[in-house]
């Protein structure tokens, strides 16, 4: 006869801001990859241009920084090539803004899966 022995499991949550669950990631990869695909296509799929506005879209805009701040200002870049210059500028800029708006927003936009199933939470920002 065996004994009625009651095992108690107790499940807390991982106090950490540091821990990343890489084995959650990595199982929910494909959800990753799908949520990245709705939002290019829905980001995209309206303009003429497509992906490409992603690359012309800070061209134009670095073309026109050259123009107000290397040749109408005369603002000196310390010998590096203007148009380089600019250009690492607004791309670093972009980038924060970017990731920093976008997260936020998909946070938001995404709030009602967060309570429908389980999958690892740090899938909706990136």
């Amino acid at each position: 006869m065996k004994d009625n022995v009651a095992y108690e499991i107790i499940i807390k949550p991982n106090r950490s801001w540091l821990y990343i669950d890489w084995q959650g990631l990595a199982h929910y990869r494909d959800l990753l990859f799908f949520l990245v695909r709705r939002d290019f296509v829905a980001k995209y799929k309206q303009s003429i241009l497509g992906p490409v506005w992603f690359v012309v879209r800070p061209l134009f805009m670095t073309a026109a920084f050259d123009i107000v701040f290397n040749r109408v200002a005369k603002v000196s870049t310390d010998g590096l090539p203007p148009f380089l210059f600019y250009l690492c500028g607004i791309m670093v800029w972009n980038y924060f803004s970017n990731c920093l708006n976008t997260t936020s927003n998909s946070l938001i936009a995404n709030a009602y899966i967060f309570d429908k199933v389980y999958f690892p939470r740090l899938v909706v920002p990136l």
